[in-house]
């Protein structure tokens, strides 16, 4: 695509020097310098590419971008590795494939779906309640980056084989997706050993066809899903894009902002009294349904306080396919469009406080007077995260379980330094002391 890119004087202010802002390590840095010093639109000339990158970071704009007008912008920078590890899943695939898929599949996430998962966040809390317990008792320290990513990687795992994870356990001597927690890069090596991934799908796959035996999860009904239109099923290969896909969504963002959780509380043990109170009024070891989970009030807006402050998902691309008009100025097809969640959930005009952790903006009365796209952990508009749903529903039972057993240690000075390679998180292990409960 051949790019226009308009007189200087009809572009977003930004700085004289080109610079790729994905190629850098400390982009997030950079791109908060830059947005207070030329606000909520900037252009940043591209030193390799002929488009510019645009970088917005007001609600109004968001909303142009993600949902008014969504359909003149496709995935942006990024795609292509994305697609070299998951395929043409939905993370990846654009236009009438994309739509297709995302129908196909949308059933597969709605309540009565999601409510069959809440017995494998139960058991999948309760385990990692007794490891933490265990390790109090010791009075050792417990990696939480390292927990959190075992118990989510699991959790997603049963909720799309069901009892075929274990015999997949069994016939490869051991869970054949550790590597996504063993291996926390996310580079052209792990993507090999991912894709090698999908011959187990296909296996799951044949074998269930074979014994015409389709558990309720995810993959079969990924597999009994038709095209409302033509009556077809998925090609196998989109099917293990597609599971393969939410292996990856299911797993790393909520494992992401569980660390995320576990050390906003630990700083804030005056919150974390509040979680555990709500935690302790729950009925012990009982699965609960979504009447139970509608009445909490800490504990969901602990949750996504704290996707305010680190949403995993921290920046969002997207490339013009036609021309468009972006705050005052004309934007060029081809243009490269930035959404920077991390420093859209703390623009001043939106939040008050906006670095401090404080739950309680997600009451209702203060949620209701929010521009609507001030937030978008999970994105926004028709492309908007499909697994929202379960992400929240397994983050709530995870903390409700585990709050009530035991409490982090408070910290007053903990230095994390961010990782924004993919998700932002943690760059080095979060190991957190708890005590035991009483």
């Amino acid at each position: 695509m051949s790019v226009v890119s308009p007189p200087e004087a009809q572009r977003p202010p930004g700085p004289d020097v080109p610079c790729d802002l994905e190629r850098l390590d400390n982009k997030l840095e950079v791109m908060q310098s830059y947005w207070q010093q030329y606000g909520d639109c900037y252009c940043v000339a591209s030193q390799t590419r002929s488009a510019d990158t645009w970088v917005i970071n007001h609600p109004d704009l968001v909303r142009r971008v993600l949902v008014s007008n969504h359909r003149n912008y496709t995935k942006g920078i990024g795609i292509e590795r994305v697609r070299v590890l998951l395929g043409n899943g939905l993370m990846a695939s654009e236009g009438e494939r994309w739509r297709r898929q995302r129908r196909l599949l949308q059933a597969g996430f709605h309540r009565p779906k999601i409510a069959a998962f809440f017995p494998i966040y139960v058991q999948q809390a309760a385990a990692t309640a007794a490891q933490w317990h265990a390790a109090a008792q010791r009075g050792e320290p417990v990696n939480v980056s390292e927990a959190v990513s075992e118990t989510t990687l699991l959790a997603v795992l049963q909720a799309l084989f069901s009892e075929d994870l274990l015999r997949l356990q069994q016939e490869h001597g051991g869970n054949p997706f550790q590597v996504v927690t063993t291996d926390t890069r996310r580079d052209l090596q792990f993507a090999m050993k991912f894709r090698a991934l999908g011959k187990r799908v296909q296996e799951v796959v044949d074998t269930r066809r074979r014994e015409n035996r389709f558990p309720p999860d995810l993959l079969s009904h990924a597999m009994l899903a038709r095209d409302k239109s033509s009556g077809t099923a998925m090609p196998d290969k989109l099917l293990i894009d597609e599971i393969l896909t939410l292996v990856v969504a299911g797993h790393e963002t909520t494992a992401a902002a569980l660390t995320w959780v576990w050390y906003l509380l630990a700083a804030h043990p005056d919150v974390y009294a509040m979680v555990a109170a709500e935690a302790r009024c729950l009925p012990a070891g009982e699965v609960p349904d979504w009447s139970v989970l509608e009445k909490l009030v800490w504990i969901p807006r602990v949750i996504r306080e704290t996707l305010r402050l680190y949403p995993p998902g921290w920046l969002y691309t997207r490339r013009a396919l036609a021309e468009d008009q972006l705050a005052h100025w004309p934007l060029a097809a081809g243009t490269d469009v930035f959404i920077c969640s991390y420093l859209l959930h703390r623009h001043p005009d939106f939040w008050e406080q906006p670095e401090a952790f404080m739950p309680q903006r997600f009451a209702p009365q203060q949620e209701a007077k929010r521009h609507r796209y001030a937030y978008i952990p999970f994105s926004a508009g028709p492309r908007h995260c499909i697994g929202e749903s379960f992400a929240m529903t397994e983050m709530m039972i995870h903390l409700a379980v585990l709050a009530a057993r035991i409490r982090p240690q408070p910290v007053e000075h903990l230095d994390v330094e961010l990782e924004t390679d993919v998700n932002l998180r943690p760059r080095d292990p979060l190991y957190l002391n708890f005590a035991v409960v009483d």
